[in-house]
């Protein structure tokens, strides 16, 4: 089939029913299977139900915009929780299987933590936590150098190291995992395990000894906390966020 000389309509059609001859999914719903499986939303692409601001009762004001099925991080000036403030969400999680779609600005930084617990008093900048460090590896400057491997792309941020094939690309969408059952932690960026540790390890409390957060009590060992979406003053997009507790 010459697909050249089709006109725009049925072009529209076959590729319609392409998508759903090959089960095509909707952003931001739950397939019957996932549903059946424990699988929850924590982001229905229409509201933000289920967020509050970090230290909040409610959601920020400014910042934080839900627009074409995203929850966009509509930011400026470069800086931690400065701008509309980090969101988490209502509920605390211990184990689970975390998953969700993202993109980011060229220069952007953000990231997704767990294992928040909004000690008081309420820090300067963002509330410490295990971060999926979500930023452009390539070009991000940070204090005058480029970024050493535990700040790039799917580390634990400042922590273990991701596995990194390559920089990885702004301004299109990833899709990112995080696995926490107990005390073992597993990223994955774009269908790859790029990160897998266990928090007795020599490894991870080297690792914790050596990062910003060696001061921060019992950081090693948080055994549950909320999940949080960080503003770090750089536009970043999410959709397709999903969360299957685990026992």
């Amino acid at each position: 089939m010459n697909f050249q000389i089709l006109k725009p309509a049925l072009m529209c059609v076959l590729f319609l029913e392409t998508a759903i001859a090959l089960g095509a999914q909707n952003d931001n719903t739950l397939t019957p299977a996932e549903i059946h499986d424990g699988w929850k939303l924590l982001f229905d692409g229409h509201t933000t139900n289920g967020w509050r601001g970090a230290y909040m009762d409610t959601f920020p004001s400014k910042g934080w915009i839900v627009k074409d099925g995203e929850l966009r991080g509509d930011l400026s000036g470069g800086m931690e929780s400065s701008d509309g403030g980090d969101i988490v969400t209502l509920r605390k999680y211990t184990s689970f299987d975390l998953v969700f779609d993202w993109k980011l600005g060229r220069g952007g930084n953000s990231g997704v933590k767990y294992f928040i617990e909004e000690r008081k008093p309420k820090p300067g900048g963002s509330q410490p936590g295990y971060e999926y460090q979500i930023i452009d590896d390539a070009n991000y400057i940070y204090n005058g150098e480029h970024l050493t491997p535990r700040l790039k792309t799917a580390s634990i941020y400042d922590v273990i190291p991701a596995n990194l094939r390559a920089d990885t690309q702004m301004d299109v969408w990833h899709h990112s995992r995080i696995l926490v059952r107990g005390d073992h932690i597993q990223h994955w960026l774009d269908g790859v395990d790029v990160l897998d540790v266990d928090r007795r390890s020599t490894r991870f409390k080297q690792g914790v000894a050596e990062s910003k957060f060696k001061n921060y009590l019992g950081f090693e060992s948080i055994s549950s906390g909320y999940l949080l979406l960080q503003d770090h003053g750089h536009n970043v997009a999410f959709k397709n966020i999903k969360i299957k507790e685990l026992p």
